[in-house]
């Protein structure tokens, strides 16, 4: 830093590079772009939160760009404006191609992951986008939901967001509560070998499978998820 003449503008805007450097940047701009992207996928859904794949990749590729021209003494301006506009047409282009093309979309942004299907949890979606059924839960109750029987279907869209479609009023029916579990009252969960005491509805707490039981039957095995507990189903207040 000490050999560095103060505001020598050939250096702050331009750089002692030589002019095929620009095509170099452009390069390597090329490059971290598209690894970006790459991570990103990686990460999936729940990572990038309410924004799309190719949103995220523009904001740390431009945060980098402009950024370093601004305290890096050895990088020139014009660096990050190539940079910057690089990253711009990457993303112009990118988005052309993707909306001209399902299979490339689907590559980059993903799809939606059915999360509930008619009252049920799908499990094993719940564990391939790496979320709990307490995050489940807590976008359902942001979304007035009082219990899986309420819902027709509930997506996790590419944007990160969960989304919900309910069942019309006369499709209603009883379900498991969307409430903490920590709210539950201890005698609200039954558990294999306990036998039912009360005959009605009974909701699987793990995946929201409900089934009639009869008093004196032994609750058993949920035959969805396996899970063997029980909980008395909920109904729309």
């Amino acid at each position: 830093m000490k050999d560095i003449k103060v505001f020598d503008f050939h250096r702050i805007f331009l750089g002692d590079g030589p002019p095929l450097f620009l095509l170099e940047i452009v390069f390597r701009t090329a490059i971290m772009y598209a690894y970006t992207i790459m991570l990103l996928r990686f990460l999936g859904k729940r990572g990038i939160g309410q924004l799309s794949t190719l949103e995220v990749a523009i904001i740390i590729s431009f945060g980098s760009a402009v950024g370093d021209p601004m305290m890096g003494a050895d990088i020139p301006i014009l660096y990050g404006i190539v940079a910057v506009t690089t990253v711009a047409f990457l993303q112009v282009g990118m988005e052309r191609v993707i909306n001209s093309n399902k299979k490339i979309e689907l590559v980059m942004e993903g799809k939606a992951d059915c999360l509930v299907d008619d009252g049920v949890i799908a499990v094993d979606q719940l564990k391939q986008n790496n979320l709990s059924q307490e995050d489940l839960f807590r976008s359902l109750r942001s979304s007035q939901v009082q219990h899986l029987g309420e819902v027709k279907k509930s997506f996790f869209e590419t944007s990160g967001n969960i989304s919900v479609l309910f069942h019309s009023p006369r499709e209603i029916k009883p379900g498991l509560s969307v409430l903490p579990m920590e709210l539950w009252p201890d005698s609200a969960i039954l558990t294999v070998p306990d036998s039912i005491t009360d005959e009605g509805l009974y909701s699987c707490t793990n995946c929201g499978f409900t089934v009639q039981l009869a008093a004196g039957q032994p609750s058993g095995h949920c035959k969805r998820c396996g899970c063997g507990n029980w909980t008395a189903a909920t109904t729309t207040n």
